[in-house]
């Protein structure tokens, strides 16, 4: 499998990005693709990995499945890309599956002036579906929503769920770089 191929899936669909940021080391390379939000037609600047589940090609029980992360910001935020290559390689790192529900710390804020420090991963197929490759495997789309820590205790406390059906009912804007901390009082 060659990681020319999600790239090639993601072209099809939007065109060429409008930027591209590379991170190399420890014989790992991530790169991240950003659309604007003309391009998609979701309202949202998105950002995308290519090369997350590169590393799992090692191992015979998911070479044929990969995973990469999309995000979705308004307005853009480009000194997320860091954060979200860190989180393209946190299952090599740790030797985790990362999976829907799940919570992945960051070292610090997730991009300068942001108290956010942590992502919540969820299933997605509107925005990006799963990319089946001429070689027999997919790529499966991840989303990833920046969180506060009081989201990230309120989620750990109450489950995804309940946060998530509060973020709806009271019509958070989770794409919403500048959002301050959304959970009910309790």
């Amino acid at each position: 499998m060659t990681r020319e191929a999600t790239p090639a899936h993601l072209l099809s669909r939007w065109g060429e990005p409008a930027r591209r940021a590379t991170f190399e080391g420890q014989d790992l390379s991530i790169e991240i693709l950003k659309w604007d939000a003309e391009a998609t037609g979701e309202g949202v600047d998105i950002y995308v990995t290519v090369g997350s589940g590169i590393g799992n090609l090692k191992n015979e029980n998911t070479a044929k499945h990969r995973t990469e992360f999309l995000l979705g910001l308004h307005p853009a935020q480009d000194a997320v890309v860091g954060s979200l290559a860190s989180l393209g390689i946190y299952e090599l790192k740790v030797g985790a599956t990362i999976k829907s529900g799940d919570t992945v710390p960051s070292d610090g804020p997730l991009w300068p002036g942001t108290e956010m420090m942590a992502f919540l991963i969820l299933e997605q197929e509107e925005v990006i579906p799963k990319s089946q490759l001429s070689d027999g495997s997919h790529v499966h789309f991840l989303q990833a929503i920046p969180l506060h820590e009081s989201e990230l205790i309120f989620k750990r406390s109450y489950g995804v769920e309940a946060l998530m059906g509060w973020w709806e009912d009271n019509m958070v804007p989770f794409w919403d770089p500048n959002r301050g901390p959304a959970v009910p009082d309790l």
